[in-house]
């Protein structure tokens, strides 16, 4: 928790000192969550969904800075308990290029918490867990704009489990 508060501080101080070149644009998205953990030796894979919200800021045209909210909206059942994904927040660094006038790759680098809530007949327990975060994607822009966005996002590694996410979105530009 500490290291997002610093993120997130680091990130207002950029926004705050950035040049009058920046665009504030934002995203909603789809993302599919595979989790894969071990309990007792026994592998599990559940398939959690949620919806996202990322807002960013262009610092420069080869660099942006991005807050993710995300809410879980597909559940999964493994090994009788049912897995929900309540919310993640995030902060990201985006290193970007245009390759050509509609289509944009980028990265992402920063730092996700998330909590989550297990299931099992009336029995309930939450956790909160937070890593850092890198992955990859592509923009593609119908026009100036509007665009269709696809990411791939290591989203926790930590103790065993490993999280991963793939968004399918679309954005504007403001």
């Amino acid at each position: 928790m500490k290291a997002l508060a610093r993120t997130a501080a680091i990130a207002t101080l950029a926004i705050g000192a950035a040049s009058a070149q920046a665009q504030l644009y934002g995203e909603l998205g789809y993302v599919g969550i595979r989790d894969k953990f071990s309990v007792a030796g026994t592998e599990y894979k559940p398939n959690l969904g949620a919806l996202s919200a990322t807002l960013g800021y262009g610092l420069h045209q080869n660099l942006a800075i991005e807050g993710m909210l995300a809410a879980g909206v597909k559940d999964d059942t493994v090994g009788g308990v049912k897995l929900e994904l309540q919310h993640s927040v995030g902060v990201f660094l985006k290193p970007r290029v245009m390759l050509s006038p509609e289509f944009e790759l980028f990265g992402r680098i920063g730092y996700v918490e998330s909590k989550a809530k297990g299931r099992m007949g009336g029995a309930s327990a939450s956790d909160s867990s937070s890593d850092w975060a890198y992955g990859l994607g592509a923009n593609y822009y119908f026009n100036n704009a509007t665009y269709g966005t696809l990411s791939y996002m290591r989203l926790y590694d930590k103790d065993g489990e490993q999280v991963n996410g793939l968004t399918l979105g679309v954005g504007m530009k403001f």
